[in-house]
């Protein structure tokens, strides 16, 4: 009991000291990385540790920390919410200081960020990692219907539990499941959950009276043909109805419909379709976050305009970019960004010290595991760069496998808490040499 008291008290007395440093905070600073997130951690971690106590500052408004690519499994029943969230406290690294404010502006010119406050953290150095910005706001009715009227969302915490409690709810109708058209991040989670909800269904006995429609503003299921190939098999075995080109853009909560518009070149492009339903799952367009779009780091669309093998930015030398903030033209995932720090961190590591290394280059990898049920998923892996696989196993990955599955819900998530975010995994790289050495599939 004495022993459990002082633990509690020992991580008190942490996670207060950590906080409390900010108020005191200095305003100038080696580096800053603007963003929290899986990136702005795997960077901030090493770095911190290799230039030394208070020399790098993290900005992040956020009290907790989210490991977003576990929330497919929160909506779909098999995982715990408690499982996917740590206080930020406890992951900020040791060695840096925590700004608990969300970033304002970005003036690269006089190397300053504002927060929202109106203070300025000027630097030396800057990584943006800020992620990308969910917009409910950009369906019409959809952030009154969100939360109730059988609509939920896995992207967001607010509305992850609701999907599973909404999903045992369906006894007849249509379940209906959407992909904007918009850049956003885990491209693979809008199916992700059309394959959870249809197996729910078959295991009640109610899939007779289900029909199960995937509706995506794309003209491919998957953007990788290996990998579209594969889910197309697995949607048409399950009888789920894949409609393309379908663009979500209202829905009406207490009437249960839901509005598309029909996006491409064919003879009913302009026009729009309304769909009735018992269960809508919503993956909300998505966007750069003003106090980016604003700023001299950004590209015509919104996002910080870095080299692509680089990363570092395209006209402001000290500055850096990784993960969904990005322009990079890769799937915006976990995985990219794991392997991504490595680049970033070495490059600008060299930068830094003026070691002359010669930069390590970026090859667009990037993952998307697609869980198609319980102890099955397909595991693709590729560049987005090329479009061509890059997987790390010997077996064809664009099958589903149990091993797959394993490895994506109960071993990822360790890596995650454990390296990820302390900035000691890079992704499989190294596992790959071993693991399928010849890049047989």
């Amino acid at each position: 009991m004495l022993a459990s008291k002082l633990a509690v008290s020992s991580a008190f007395r942490h996670r207060w000291a950590r906080f409390a440093s900010t108020a005191a905070a200095p305003s100038s600073y080696k580096l800053v990385v603007v963003g929290g997130g899986a990136g702005g951690l795997a960077v901030s971690s090493t770095l911190a540790q290799k230039l030394g106590k208070d020399e790098v500052a993290v900005i992040e408004p956020a009290t907790r920390h989210y490991q977003q690519p576990l929330f497919t499994f929160v909506g779909g029943g098999l995982k715990s919410f408690r499982d996917s969230h740590r206080p930020m406290a406890d992951v900020i690294p040791p060695e840096a200081t925590w700004i608990s404010q969300a970033a304002a502006k970005i003036d690269p010119e006089a190397n300053t960020v504002t927060l929202a406050d109106g203070s300025a953290v000027s630097y030396e150095y800057l990584v943006v990692a800020a992620g990308i910005e969910l917009n409910f706001a950009g369906v019409k009715g959809l952030e009154a219907a969100i939360g109730k009227n059988g609509v939920a969302s896995n992207y967001s915490p607010q509305y992850v539990q609701k999907t599973y409690e909404f999903l045992q709810n369906v006894s007849h109708g249509n379940a209906l499941f959407t992909m904007p058209a918009t850049p956003i991040k885990c491209a693979g989670a809008p199916q992700k959950i059309a394959y959870l909800a249809d197996e729910l269904f078959r295991e009640k006995g109610i899939r007779d009276r289900v029909a199960v429609n995937y509706y995506t503003a794309l003209g491919k299921i998957f953007a990788v043909d290996k990998y579209a190939d594969a889910m197309n098999a697995v949607a048409k075995s399950r009888d789920i109805s894949v409609n393309l080109f379908h663009d979500l853009v209202e829905v009406d909560g207490p009437a249960k419909k839901a509005t598309f518009k029909i996006l491409g070149t064919g003879p009913r492009a302009g026009e729009t379709v309304t769909v009735p339903y018992e269960f809508l799952h919503v993956t909300p367009p998505m966007k750069p976050y003003d106090f980016i779009k604003s700023s001299a780091l950004a590209n015509a669309a919104g996002f910080v305009d870095v080299n692509q093998h680089t990363l570092q930015h395209t006209k402001f030398a000290n500055v850096y970019a990784l993960g969904d903030c990005s322009s990079l033209p890769t799937s915006k995932t976990a995985a990219a960004a794991a392997a991504q720090s490595q680049i970033l961190k070495h490059n600008l590591l060299a930068q830094i010290q003026g070691s002359g290394a010669p930069a390590l280059e970026y090859n667009g990898y990037t993952s998307c595991p697609l869980v198609t049920g319980k102890h099955k998923l397909v595991l693709a892996e590729f560049s987005g760069y090329t479009g061509l696989p890059h997987e790390t196993f010997f077996f064809n990955q664009a099958n589903e496998h149990a091993f797959s599955y394993w490895l994506t819900a109960d071993v990822l998530p360790a890596v995650y808490w454990n390296s990820m975010l302390k900035g000691t995994w890079n992704g499989p790289a190294a596992i790959r040499k071993v693991a399928n050495p010849t890049s047989a599939n």
